[in-house]
């Protein structure tokens, strides 16, 4: 009890699972078979990535009703009480991109790399690691991580998972990875990398580069020119540090841009003092706002080209035009106002 008012005195006092099924309204039954890997199912979606690492496919696991509400709870009472490193951009308050880029405005050189299947790479014992290190007890924390984790059920090449083999009903050959869809998977990811974050950050300072990591995009970047030979040198201890902690580098996403290159983070140029939006997104977002304004096209056929509902479109590009007011608020406001000047169908007409 003590070890977690130490941590942080905002963290709930939970010693059992008995405990959690209280605070849940959870059954106790039900949360024994979802750490035992007999109960928690997750309903499995994919998505083509743009750049392939080892799959075509980003996997999204989104849990089963029941799973979700606990899971939810231990986002919001335990791990929205945490905090990521300084370094880190994604999944926390008042976070953004642009935070992120803004970090790196003006750089001369700038490298880029991207961890492969980040969520699946964070494994169940690095789960654990991180509720221990908030002072719940050994056997809560691996409960903890069961329950915010799964497994693969036809994949028997992870190693086994030989926590807690003196009981019976916990024991499972395979062990579990964070999942990508789970309310808790984003703000774990990021307690799980904070001694990756420390690690980079230092390494960084000490050759005189800034490091920021939103998920799995890690930026280092430098304001004056350097041999890109030393960019490269830092790129190879970049990718060491990786391994160390249990992590492989994405090397087809990985790239290194200096003078005379457009130097892009998070879909933003930072070769300015302030970040800025692509000229192929703003063309992008221009050509949009022409055809719905078209006398001759407007949203219906617009949509039709596009092979879009005019709901999808109406919201596909609304989001876009909410992306440019937060990077360039005036280019934004200009777009939503030619947006809302379209003549749209009623909402039940879409």
């Amino acid at each position: 009890m003590e070890r977690i008012q130490l941590v942080d005195p905002r963290l709930p006092i939970i010693l059992t699972l008995g405990h959690l099924s209280a605070h849940t309204a959870s059954p106790y039954g039900y949360l024994r078979k979802v750490v035992g890997r007999k109960a928690g199912r997750y309903k499995r979606v994919l998505f083509r990535k743009k750049v392939p690492g080892r799959s075509q496919y980003r996997e999204i696991h989104i849990p089963e009703p029941s799973l979700l509400g606990i899971q939810q709870w231990i986002a919001r009472e335990i791990l929205s009480n945490t905090a990521p490193h300084p370094a880190s951009f994604a999944y926390h308050p008042n976070s953004q991109p642009v935070y992120a880029a803004s970090r790196h405005c003006g750089c001369k050189w700038l490298l880029k790399v991207d961890i492969e299947d980040f969520f699946h790479s964070i494994s169940e014992r690095m789960v654990y690691d991180v509720f221990v290190s908030l002072g719940y007890t050994n056997l809560f924390s691996f409960e903890l991580a069961r329950i915010t984790t799964m497994v693969r059920q036809e994949n028997t090449s992870d190693k086994v998972s030989d926590k807690w083999t003196s009981i019976p009903s916990y024991y499972y050959p395979n062990i579990g990875f964070l999942p990508q869809g789970a309310p808790t998977s984003p703000m774990l990811s990021n307690l799980v990398m904070k001694s990756l974050d420390e690690r980079l950050d230092s390494l960084s300072r000490s050759r005189g580069f800034k490091y920021t990591r939103y998920a799995d995009d890690l930026a280092f970047s430098i304001n004056k020119d350097v041999p890109r030979a030393e960019v490269g040198s830092l790129k190879k201890e970049v990718n060491r540090v990786l391994l160390d902690e249990g992590f492989n580098p994405n090397r087809r996403k990985s790239v290194i841009r200096g003078p005379g290159s457009r130097r892009i983070i998070l879909g933003m140029l930072v070769d300015s003092d302030t970040p800025r939006l692509s000229r192929e997104y703003k063309d992008q977002l221009r050509q949009h706002l022409y055809y719905l304004s078209s006398g001759a096209h407007g949203p219906a056929k617009h949509a039709s080209v596009r092979k879009m509902s005019i709901s999808t479109l109406f919201h596909h590009v609304r989001g876009k035009i909410a992306w440019a007011q937060k990077v360039e608020p005036m280019f934004g406001a200009e777009c939503l106002v030619k947006f809302e000047s379209v003549d749209w169908p009623p909402i039940g007409q879409r």
